[in-house]
């Protein structure tokens, strides 16, 4: 029998959103070779034939979760930045954070985010989703830059030398690759922050 959430979602019209969920928890359980509809299905407490009635097949259910994983990591960095009002140095610092934990919570999803193991069809790319964590760090470069904070160079310039930083830590310490243990959270931070002033310290005037 479906768990008592999922039926209430169900009902309430919000399938989509709980297979996507359930497609979250068998990606991080089984990876993308252990992945199936069937077994979202199970998850999410639906029928077998339920998928279909938003993913017409496996590939399709994964750019969704791709979509909804680039949507959450633009969230976590806006809600980061939001902290820091008026500050784009601080602001940056705690994205880069935000950005890591995200990685370091959710690895198989960055995977499917970051590794191309899902074949992209014309009618499922939506850029505007896709770059939606790029955006929230772009506007953190533009206000610095508009502040006089930042070197006067294009924005979209100094956000990639930060984007790439950032990047590049999350998947070093999603691979094990860093000299820090990833569920140190406190260790982790500080090793974050201090990456990310050093990418402050190219941009600075």
């Amino acid at each position: 029998m479906p768990p008592e959430h999922a039926v209430g979602r169900y009902h309430h019209g919000d399938l989509r959103n709980a297979l996507i969920e359930g497609a979250g928890r068998v990606l991080l359980e089984k990876g993308t070779c252990g992945f199936s509809l069937r077994e979202v299905a199970k998850v999410a407490g639906v029928s077998h034939a339920a998928p279909y009635r938003h993913f017409r097949d496996k590939a399709a259910l994964l750019q969704a979760l791709r979509q909804a994983g680039f949507e959450q990591l633009g969230l976590a960095i806006r809600t980061a930045a939001d902290g820091k009002p008026h500050n784009p140095e601080q602001k940056l610092i705690e994205a880069s954070v935000a950005y890591v934990h995200f990685a370091v919570q959710n690895p198989e999803i960055t995977r499917l985010m970051f590794g191309g193991t899902v074949e992209l069809q014309e009618n499922d790319v939506r850029p505007d989703v896709s770059v939606t964590a790029y955006e929230s760090l772009l506007d953190i470069i533009q206000e610095g830059v508009e502040q006089g904070s930042f070197r006067q160079r294009p924005p979209q310039e100094l956000a990639l030398v930060a984007w790439t930083s950032m990047h590049g830590l999350a998947m070093l310490a999603v691979a094990g690759l860093l000299a820090v243990e990833a569920n140190d959270e406190r260790v982790l931070d500080e090793l974050v922050r201090a990456v990310a002033r050093n990418v402050i310290y190219g941009i600075v005037k």
